[in-house]
């Protein structure tokens, strides 16, 4: 079954069939070899190549490249059939190819990428920097035609996954108050001696590699690989994970969307007292406030998906997207695992996997608290907000 979701009467006829084609591939693909995936404990790297058939070329080619909104339909659908982490973010990363300074350089990471070859880890946080990304100690000093580069990233997705890891480092001693002009972005071939990714078992942790670290024994990246200018990589990754949230809370929504149609499904079949339990209001009540909440959090996505598009300021909504709509999804998913009740807290149930899933989108990419301190400072300037 499918929510009554609202948007489809904003969408062109374009996007519906973009959505709807994507939809169907997964439902064919995806679906039928989750759980043998999840046995194997291995990234199925196949999924890359049907993908760059499908949607890679939507971010990177100029040909084929979509706008926000259109991509929010992917992240959604992504969501809904849980495609895996790691070829999600690859599609959102790879909106920093382009901005690679060597012409052969980019062409090949590029190249890469749209022949489905090419995981991307985008590292930003460290064991002593999460949320205060521009507080971070790697450092990459330029020698010749090279950067060396030692440090350590952690709490990362898909870093024993990736082919090639984004990294943001230190590249200039200012004062702390100048900090974030020393910080640059550079792009790491995974095979690169002295980079060494280490695992880290997560709650929701599907595939071997698909979270942990990375160190950085004096590794040589070419000058080249730089993405950007030199000191300027916050401002380019706080741009690109201002958008990326609203993707990753998409993600979590259509995550919420497929529990609470299980939910309710089963609610219909499910009898207590002689009648189904979705005749009981605290069951059928509970999960149209889900539905609400979600179906609100879902028009401020798009929302702010058509503002990026635009030109315009969406700081604020794609804060409140991850902050409040990754909570309405955890809620969601919560309430529906509940709803099936012991059914649905076994291992076997695809419920209890969402509801590890979903908990972990309320800590990366920015928790709640800082969301709403990123809102605040919207509404009432830095002069006085937090």
């Amino acid at each position: 079954m499918n929510l009554p979701m609202r948007l489809d009467g904003t969408l062109s006829e374009e996007q519906k069939i973009i959505r709807d084609s994507f939809e169907e591939y997964c439902r064919k693909n995806i679906t039928p070899n989750y759980e043998r995936w999840i046995s194997e404990k291995k990234f199925p790297r196949g999924i890359m190549k049907d993908l760059a058939e499908l949607v890679l070329g939507a971010t990177v080619d100029e040909k084929e490249r979509l706008d926000e909104v259109t991509l929010g339909l992917l992240s959604e659908t992504m969501g809904k059939y849980e495609i895996p982490v790691p070829a999600f973010l690859s599609m959102h990363f790879a909106k920093l190819l382009p901005l690679i300074n060597d012409d052969g350089a980019r062409e090949h990471y590029i190249r890469k990428y749209l022949s489905g070859d090419l995981v991307i880890c985008g590292a930003f946080t460290e064991p002593g920097a999460g949320s205060d990304s521009a507080s971070i100690s790697t450092e990459a000093s330029l020698n010749g035609d090279h950067y060396t580069i030692s440090g350590e990233k952690a709490f990362v997705s898909s870093p024993g996954v990736a082919d090639a890891h984004i990294l943001s480092v230190r590249t200039s001693k200012n004062s702390q108050e100048e900090k974030y002009r020393g910080i640059s972005l550079i792009i790491v071939d995974g095979k690169t001696e002295g980079v060494e990714p280490y695992e880290m078992e997560n709650m929701a942790s599907l595939f071997t590699g698909d979270f942990g670290g990375i160190r950085l024994d004096s590794v040589k990246a070419p000058a080249g690989n730089l993405i950007g200018k030199e000191n300027q990589g916050f401002q380019i990754l706080m741009r690109i994970l201002s958008i990326q949230r609203v993707h990753v809370g998409l993600y979590a929504i259509g995550l919420a969307e497929s529990a609470l149609e299980e939910a309710i499904e089963y609610a219909k079949i499910r009898k207590t007292f002689g009648k189904p339990i979705s005749k009981h209001q605290a069951i059928s009540f509970r999960l149209a406030e889900d539905w609400a909440k979600l179906e609100s959090a879902r028009t401020l996505a798009y929302k702010a998906l058509a503002m990026q598009d635009s030109g315009l300021d969406n700081s604020a909504e794609s804060a409140a997207v991850k902050g409040y709509g990754c909570e309405a999804a955890f809620d969601a998913v919560s309430h529906s695992l509940q709803t099936l009740g012991a059914s649905g807290y076994v291992k076997a149930s695809p419920l209890e996997r969402k509801f590890r899933a979903s908990r972990g989108f309320l800590i990366g990419d920015g928790t709640p608290e800082v969301q709403k301190l990123i809102i605040a400072r919207k509404l009432f300037g830095k002069d006085f907000a937090p």
